[in-house]
């Protein structure tokens, strides 16, 4: 029997041959942050692009989740994570915020934004005493790209409010932070905040209804509009959405989506197309596998692929960013908190076409 052969492949091979073409090769490259920490806990961890181009990535150590010897690191890269400079310490054990009589018993999550006037800030857990309702939200900021840093400030002054993902511009001067509160009422939401030459004026804080939620991750959508993933506490919940009206400072009531959530943090990064990628841990009762995800309404997802999904494992607390050459960066908690990993990747990985983000 003849065998039939579509003149169109024949076509793409003669134009391969002539052109030279050879369709871009898939990028995937793992690296150890954390390769230098030696306490057993490495947690928390956020990653952003300075302006520069390079990498920065702040955790916090200890030898447990509130011990009294937990401090923040700080670590960067000019090379997409393939090398790393060598640790700094940012935040010592028993810093004591300006505006505070009593030094930290510990400190926890951090996050790291770089401001339109280059200025990159350092958002924190700083507990007081006790766990995480003991803790306040305390910040650092640095005029030389994360080199030196200021003293420590408080932001926040009622007991229970913990940070984990990065704020969102709402304008020139107008950030918004998500923030969780874990005290007495155990709530979520953001903190708008006013910023001009490193200080904070203004703070509004708007709550999202319900207390099953926290650890939030924002999108910005247009100017008015913000649009939060939310982490279930409920061992069989699924990854929530809210939307915030920036014009009248309310959120709408949290949505089910349909992703599967173990009580664990999300994060995510808007496309420029309007479509949302989330990583999230695809299970509902165990924090594996570390996946990632892609949506047209911020409802209904597709899973694109596993990061991780390395059986008797854990791999969780994503932080997500895509850098200004079209790849994308992820650092998360690996092996049950002894390292913090980062992954760098590209569309073509994930199975998309060549895409950008807003």
């Amino acid at each position: 029997m003849r065998e039939f052969r579509h003149p169109s492949i024949w076509a793409v091979g003669f134009f391969a041959l002539v052109t030279g073409f050879v369709a871009p090769a898939q990028i995937f490259t793992s690296s150890n942050v954390s390769a230098e920490a030696t306490t057993p806990v490495q947690h928390g961890s956020c990653i952003i692009e300075l302006d520069d181009g390079s990498l920065l990535v702040s955790w916090y150590a200890g030898r447990d989740a509130v011990a009294r010897d937990t401090r923040i690191l700080l670590r960067r890269s000019t090379t997409s994570g393939a090398n790393w400079e060598p640790t700094q310490t940012v935040v010592v054990p028993g810093e004591c915020a300006a505006e505070s009589w009593f030094s930290n018993k510990s400190v926890g999550n951090t996050v790291l934004f770089q401001d339109r006037e280059n200025i990159v800030w350092l958002f924190y857990a700083a507990v007081q005493f006790g766990g995480w309702s003991g803790a306040h939200i305390d910040y650092k900021v640095s005029r030389d790209r994360g080199r030196t840093w200021s003293e420590s400030h408080r932001l926040t002054g009622r007991l229970g409010d913990l940070p984990r993902s990065k704020p969102v511009e709402l304008g020139s001067d107008d950030i918004f932070l998500p923030l969780s509160h874990s005290a007495l009422r155990k709530d979520c939401g953001g903190m708008r905040l006013e910023i001009s030459d490193g200080k904070i004026g203004k703070t509004v804080l708007s709550h999202i209804a319900g207390k099953e939620y926290s650890h939030p991750t924002f999108v910005a959508l247009d100017p008015n509009r913000v649009l939060a993933f939310l982490r279930a506490r409920r061992r069989d919940g699924s990854v929530q959405s809210a939307s915030f009206d920036v014009r009248t400072n309310t959120w709408s009531k949290p949505q089910v989506t349909n992703l599967l959530n173990p009580n664990s943090a999300i994060d995510a990064v808007r496309l420029d197309d309007g479509r949302i990628l989330l990583a999230y841990n695809d299970n509902a009762n165990y924090r594996n596998p570390l996946s990632i995800a892609i949506s047209d309404d911020g409802i209904h997802f597709r899973k694109l692929r596993d990061i991780e999904n390395e059986p008797g494992q854990q791999s969780f607390y994503p932080s997500l960013i895509r850098v200004r050459d079209g790849t994308f960066c992820l650092t998360y908690t690996w092996h049950y908190c002894s390292n913090i990993k980062c992954v760098h990747f590209d569309a073509q990985w994930l199975g998309l076409n060549p895409v950008s983000d807003k």
